[in-house]
């Protein structure tokens, strides 16, 4: 064969194999454009699958938030209820109280006041030395009084209806004796006996003797708080004068101030008189 038949030859060869390889590129073509809607709905399905099992998923963890948002609504409508509750019993407990407190300060003040006057004419001797009463205390008490403040004062026998140490330990020798306590019968003679002691220095065989009225712990303590004032009152030689059971009186320019409270008494001390 010449060589250009065999050249043409060749180059038809070539363009036969072109042709054929671009039909079958069209028909792979033409066959991939023909399942494109299946694989869509394929891809549609699986995505609009996990959409719903995700949403299936949040589902029911809102209903769980819902249930276990419901328990914890009934469970603080219940707690507020009890609170309520329980605040209407503290209320109650609480005005139970204050009148509980009001009708002790009460039953208090009156049992001060029944003590204060159980003791009415009772006089506390101080100094005595221990044993001296010789088992005798009520008789050595209605001799004594007399010796102290001078038997020129007592026309007739002195009256004590009954007299005893204090109830403590006896202390050991050389010690500060036990004070004596002592029931005079007749009111006006135990004032009589405490007027008669002011501005003395009584004694017994060498020993000082104080003689002071008896009073509770509760009045005792109220007529101390005033004790600074009235030291100031008397070193400025102001008259005045604690009554029962805890109530200073002051006479000042003419006038009669009295005070149950010891700030008040120390005001009137630093405003009025701090110039006298």
């Amino acid at each position: 064969m010449p060589p250009k038949a065999s050249k043409q030859l060749k180059e038809a060869q070539l363009a036969a194999a072109s042709m054929e390889d671009s039909a079958s590129f069209e028909a792979s073509q033409a066959a991939s454009d023909g399942d494109l809607p299946l694989m869509w709905e394929k891809v549609s399905n699986r995505i609009l699958k996990t959409i719903n099992e995700r949403f299936d998923k949040f589902e029911l963890s809102f209903q769980s938030l819902q249930t276990s948002l419901h328990s914890i609504t009934e469970r603080l409508d219940a707690t507020e209820e009890q609170i309520q509750d329980h605040e209407t019993r503290i209320s109650s407990l609480e005005a139970a109280l204050s009148e509980t407190q009001r009708k002790n300060e009460a039953l208090r003040l009156k049992l001060d006041d029944l003590e204060g006057r159980s003791r009415r004419n009772n006089i506390k001797i101080v100094g005595v030395p221990e044993g001296e009463e010789k088992g005798k205390p009520t008789e050595f008490v209605a001799n004594l009084l007399p010796k102290l403040l001078g038997a020129a004062h007592f026309t007739e026998p002195l009256i004590v209806d009954r007299a005893h140490r204090v109830l403590q330990p006896k202390p050991p020798e050389g010690a500060k004796p036990r004070s004596i306590i002592a029931r005079v019968h007749f009111y006006t003679e135990k004032e009589r006996i405490l007027r008669l002691r002011g501005g003395r220095n009584l004694d017994y065989n060498g020993h000082k003797v104080l003689i002071f009225p008896d009073y509770t712990a509760e009045v005792l303590g109220q007529r101390r708080s005033f004790r600074d004032v009235m030291q100031a009152l008397r070193a400025q030689q102001v008259v005045h004068t604690l009554r029962f059971p805890a109530k200073l009186c002051v006479r000042y320019k003419g006038q009669l101030k009295c005070f149950t409270s010891p700030s008040e008494a120390v005001k009137f001390v630093e405003t009025e008189l701090k110039d006298v």
